[in-house]
């Protein structure tokens, strides 16, 4: 039987440890780099496991401080935005195929914000542009599009990345091995949404842990932030320390008062992916109505994590509602299994004593 001196000690102990959680500058935080890294090698794992379930016809490319690879499979079927919030399912045209291209950045994490233009070159010459842009897949996530195949035989692809960036500005151009595409050939490759294994999680669980260790920095390096579930949609917000404040996470917007930067993070409710492609809104409103608007968040995926941060700040009293809203996302929804994000995201953040507990999310 444990003694109660022995039982307040350890009660001490839960406590301290309870403390030092809290009390983040005694406490030691992973370096964004290491973050990075960590990400990164984590998405790489992922992108080399779908690379060698996906069939033959397929290329794999290191181009500076890119890797671009790229996979054809049988053209695939799509949700797209319909009115009324809701989805319509769209079967393929016959006679074509589906083409995925992936990129990743110099720390192995996967890019979704670049400008990517696709072109296939016949044993000819002849060009044929393909208009791939970022879509959502289960498992992972590329730029993708179904392209009519005008010359069955051999094709060659090229791809284009323009580079708006410090360090990387300007136009890589990565030119594949020709391989020879066929409707014979793609009738024995599954589709690419169907590339998924039976233990999806356990694959997708380093990415999901490395996800984890970034939020939790984020929350860290914060004096005010929150995620709750909304539909389809975590959403959250986190708001940088001031100069000269203590770095202490508190679950409210007590600090609001003080013009501080502010930064949304919104992703899938059931998979934990960051959603890209939105245009968050988000406002202060305050007790007697008048509020401050913030707009201009762009996607930051040079960061060490990727989440939405606002060309502007915001400001208002200390008990001001923070209200987030977006649009669904309009990219394309590629298989079955991606019938999500019809329904525009909206939540409310209150301040402290007007809110429910935090939910927050990892």
């Amino acid at each position: 039987m444990i003694s109660r001196a022995s039982l307040m000690r350890l009660c001490g102990l839960h406590w301290l440890a309870l403390l030092m959680a809290l009390c983040l500058p005694l406490v030691a935080q992973p370096a964004p780099s290491e973050l990075e890294r960590a990400q990164g090698k984590a998405e790489s794992a992922l992108l080399d496991w779908v690379m060698e379930n996906s069939g033959p016809l397929k290329g794999d490319i290191r181009a500076g401080q890119f890797r671009v690879a790229y996979t054809i499979t049988p053209a695939e079927g799509w949700w797209q935005k319909a009115a009324g919030n809701t989805l319509e399912w769209h079967e393929p045209s016959a006679g074509g195929f589906h083409l995925r291209v992936f990129v990743a950045g110099a720390d192995g994490r996967l890019i979704s914000t670049l400008r990517l233009h696709a072109t296939l070159i016949d044993g000819h010459g002849n060009l044929q542009s393909a208009p791939v842009a970022f879509g959502w897949y289960p498992l992972i996530n590329a730029y993708g599009a179904n392209v009519a195949l005008d010359s069955p035989g051999e094709l060659r692809l090229r791809v284009a990345l323009d580079t708006p960036g410090e360090g990387e500005k300007g136009t890589t151009t990565v030119d594949f091995s020709s391989l020879s595409v066929t409707a014979e050939a793609l009738s024995h490759i599954p589709l690419a949404t169907a590339i998924v294994p039976s233990d999806e999680a356990a694959l997708l669980k380093p990415c999901n842990e490395a996800l984890r260790e970034a939020i939790t920095a984020l929350w860290k390096r914060s004096t005010a932030g929150e995620e709750r579930a909304a539909g389809d949609y975590f959403i959250g917000y986190a708001m940088a320390a001031p100069p000269g404040a203590g770095r202490q996470l508190k679950h409210n917007l007590g600090l609001a008062h003080h013009d501080e930067p502010l930064t949304l993070l919104i992703r899938d409710s059931r998979s934990g992916r960051v959603i890209p492609g939105l245009v968050p809104q988000a406002s202060l409103v305050n007790a007697d109505g008048s509020r401050s608007e913030a707009g201009g968040f762009d996607m930051d995926w040079r960061a060490w994590l990727a989440a939405y941060r606002g060309g502007s700040r915001l400001h208002g009293a200390r008990d001001a509602t923070l209200r987030v809203r977006f649009d669904a996302p309009g990219f394309r929804r590629w298989g079955r299994q991606s019938e999500r994000f019809a329904a525009p995201g909206e939540i409310e953040f209150h301040p402290a004593g007007t809110s429910a507990s935090s939910k927050e999310r990892q």
